[in-house]
């Protein structure tokens, strides 16, 4: 399947809504929880102005949304990251990420903080992200996870060894 990688228009934002939430309901939450998160989870016109969105597509399907917001010099938020129920769990997650990680490297970004949801956590985590925390939900007793990826400029995939330590005897 070929999926085709682009910025969503402003008008696109119900639509985006509608996969978040079917996203979301994927993991199987209550609806009173559902009623404490429904403005969050909306995607509206507006929210083109403070972040940058991506959507990827099979044909003219949604396959998984993500967006990012500046935060300081060289930080960026993932403020959304959910792929269409049909394709979860099936490595379109990562294809997501990879983009992801482009995007970022273009904008000049070294880290990105992830505040997760727990089921995403495990997610993140593969994807080479660190928990550097957690921080309180709206439902009591509830904590989302706070973890942080480190964004490696590609001529650093090699050089991070200290090969002299490797081999001190040399």
């Amino acid at each position: 399947m070929e999926i085709v990688i682009e910025k969503p228009k402003p008008e696109d934002a119900e639509e985006l809504t509608k996969v978040v939430i079917a996203s979301k309901k994927h993991w199987g939450y209550s609806d009173r929880w559902f009623d404490l998160w429904k403005d969050e989870l909306q995607v509206t016109p507006e929210s083109f102005r403070s972040r940058e969105f991506y959507v990827g597509r099979n044909r003219k399907e949604v396959v998984f949304i993500y967006s990012v917001r500046h935060i300081s010099e060289k930080k960026y938020e993932l403020e959304d990251c959910w792929v269409a129920p049909p394709y979860i769990g099936k490595g379109y997650g990562r294809v997501l990420f990879e983009h992801l990680e482009s995007t970022l490297k273009s904008l000049g970004c070294r880290k990105l903080v992830i505040l997760s949801d727990p089921n995403a956590e495990g997610f993140y985590l593969r994807m080479g992200a660190i928990r550097v925390g957690e921080e309180a939900s709206k439902i009591e007793g509830r904590f989302l996870p706070i973890l942080e990826y480190e964004i490696k400029p590609d001529n650093a995939r090699h050089t991070d060894v200290d090969f002299a330590a490797l081999h001190p005897h040399r």
